[in-house]
């Protein structure tokens, strides 16, 4: 369910959620507003929802649009025609055949030595298309982000107890107080540089959880030039397909 109940705000979407027990309300990475509610929850309800929340929505909007993220995309095909991973320098061709989809969820995805992959399913079915592709990314995710933050927090002696890959979220990373790394996999679409920066971050929140001077601190000795990175990074959504976000 989509909508746009108060002017000025951005496009926001629904989404029923079975584990959630509260509604909740977050920009995605494009400044994208999504309400996540339990099953079973009146939608009739949201209207008056929004209007309550509608505070912190205009400010967080009104600050996203500072930093450049109120931007449409541009048209892009979906499923995606060609998938661009900056962080690893890897360009892959997707081909759509029709055909026996014996795979995971309908979709047989084969990848080829040449930077192709190929889907065999129908063509016209773009939700396990694109489904088959996000769990291809997951794997590319940690085939290639796990190995590099290992490399960064032993350059940086700076160790974690354990990292995972995750899907699309509000953030491309974070840390427990339990020194847990979770990163996103929309991160191979970022180049490298700005990787790099969310790996030292992330590995700074080992030692401070907190954005205290005490953290930016220790992010500046690891990386002098972290404040234009972190500039950069605000406007980095834009590398990442929007197809991800449907």
């Amino acid at each position: 369910m989509a909508g746009n109940a108060l002017t000025g705000l951005p496009h926001y979407t629904v989404r029923e959620s079975r584990r959630a027990r509260c509604v909740r309300l977050r920009f995605s990475v494009r400044g994208e507003l999504e309400i996540v509610v339990p099953s079973g929850f009146d939608l009739a309800r949201i209207p008056a929802l929004l209007y309550d929340k509608r505070s912190w929505i205009e400010r967080t909007a009104e600050r996203l649009r500072r930093d450049g993220r109120m931007i449409p995309h541009a048209d892009e095909p979906s499923p995606p025609s060609t998938l661009t991973l900056r962080a690893i320098s890897e360009t892959w061709d997707v081909a759509y055949r029709p055909g026996d989809a014996r795979g995971q969820s309908g979709v047989l995805l084969h990848e080829h030595p040449d930077r192709r992959l190929t889907l065999h399913t129908d063509p016209g079915d773009t939700a396990r298309c694109q489904a088959a592709l996000r769990r291809w990314l997951l794997h590319k995710g940690k085939r290639h982000l796990l190995p590099w933050l290992m490399t960064v927090s032993e350059e940086l002696d700076l160790p974690f107890h354990s990292a995972r890959v995750r899907g699309p979220s509000t953030r491309w990373g974070s840390c427990s107080g339990r020194k847990t790394i979770s990163l996103s996999y929309e991160l191979l679409f970022l180049p490298g540089h700005l990787v790099r920066h969310v790996l030292i971050h992330e590995l700074c929140h080992t030692v401070h959880l907190d954005h205290s001077p005490r953290f930016w601190a220790l992010v500046a000795r690891a990386e002098p030039d972290f404040a234009h990175r972190r500039s950069e990074l605000r406007g980095a959504w834009r590398h990442v397909p929007s197809w991800l976000d449907t």
